[in-house]
């Protein structure tokens, strides 16, 4: 099965650039105007009918149904469940094509970490007041979650079709359904504004498109070394 265009992985990574660009140039707290962070994050405290009691909304007191199956969505996109994807698919890419093509499958989700971390800690843009009031001070911008489910789901999805692991028809909505649920999930529990969870979505985006760019170049050049030895091996016998 080909792979995707590279115009077509260029286009995806330079997508994700313009849309991280596009979320960090917001401003969520820009004086009394109604911007579309606080639009969005009235209409999904709208959604709160099953939560605990008025003291839970600013104290972190227990969750109810959708708040718990929330925490569970968005622990799909933590660091331990996405590191130890990334590394299964390029075990199983390495065990196939050798451990060259393997590094790019590896590398997204730190990769997407490690941007992460840097423009969170630039930007420092501050979070949402119910954050803030149950402790969470570090900086918003952009969304951890939704970027690691981003590249992780980028990433995994692409090789598993590329290997034949799964039809596209499968992988993408699985990869997409990862990347949605990592940044809903923190949006759901006012952990962030909306153009965090945007702003990591592309950013994974950006980060799974340029190793899956990698990936493709290292996977060209050859057969893994110890099947090339076999075939010689065969051809010498006969």
């Amino acid at each position: 099965m080909g792979g995707a265009p590279p115009v077509a992985l260029v286009a995806a990574a330079a997508g994700g650039v313009a849309a991280f660009i596009a979320a960090a140039l917001a401003r969520p707290q820009h004086g009394f105007r109604p911007s579309f962070d606080r639009r969005a994050r009235r209409w999904i405290r709208g959604g709160w009918r099953d939560r605990a009691p008025q003291v839970a909304r600013w104290l972190g007191g227990r969750h109810r149904r959708r708040h718990g199956l929330s925490e569970v969505l968005g622990g799909l996109a933590g660091e331990g469940p996405t590191l130890i994807g990334g590394a299964l698919a390029a075990a199983f890419v390495g065990r196939k094509h050798g451990p060259a093509p393997a590094l790019p499958v590896l590398a997204a989700v730190p990769l997407g970490l490690t941007a992460h971390a840097a423009l969170k800690y630039t930007i420092r843009r501050p979070r949402p007041l119910t954050a803030r009031l149950t402790g969470k001070r570090t900086p918003s911008f952009p969304s951890g979650h939704a970027a690691r489910g981003a590249a992780a789901g980028g990433m995994i999805g692409y090789a598993a079709v590329r290997e034949g692991l799964a039809p596209a028809a499968v992988a993408v909505p699985l990869g997409v359904g990862l990347a949605v649920a990592g940044g809903a999930s923190r949006l759901y529990v006012d952990r962030h504004w909306v153009s965090d969870a945007v702003g990591g979505w592309g950013l994974g985006t950006a980060a799974a498109a340029l190793c899956a760019l990698w990936y493709e170049r290292l996977r060209g050049r050859g057969v893994r070394p110890g099947s090339a030895r076999r075939g010689r091996v065969r051809t010498a016998g006969s």
